[in-house]
């Protein structure tokens, strides 16, 4: 019986092991970006959606948000490894510029709020 026990308890440690290998580490920090007197920045509230935040340099008063992009999630896999984060954020005339964990860019117009998904070929290099 001690056998049984010990073999049992070897067995559900491996799993929470490989359980918690599975998992993702945090999401480093994206240093926000100012223009203009707004501070955009992007919080990592969950991996599901890529958002950012404009708020007053001075204030801190949020003045609005926007979901640059929403991962679709497939059930099969396990959530959080297919979560993507923020990684980057620049400006260019009134363009924020948006890279994510898998390399994605992303363009929102600062005056109209929309967001275009930057193609491969069409990337600038720096």
């Amino acid at each position: 019986m001690r056998k049984l026990s010990v073999v049992l308890c070897l067995i559900l440690t491996a799993m929470i092991a490989s359980e918690a290998w599975a998992k993702r580490a945090a999401p480093k920090p994206v240093t926000p970006v100012v223009h203009n007197g707004v501070k955009y920045v992007a919080p990592h509230e969950n991996g599901r959606e890529g958002k950012i935040e404009a708020r007053n340099e001075k204030t801190g008063e949020k003045l609005w948000d926007v979901v640059i992009y929403t991962v679709k999630i497939d059930p099969n896999l396990e959530e959080d490894v297919q979560w993507a984060f923020i990684t980057g954020l620049a400006v260019r005339d009134n363009t924020l510029l948006v890279t994510n964990e898998k390399s994605e860019h992303f363009t929102l117009n600062l005056k109209t709020k929309k967001v275009e998904k930057v193609k491969k070929d069409e990337r600038k290099k720096p």
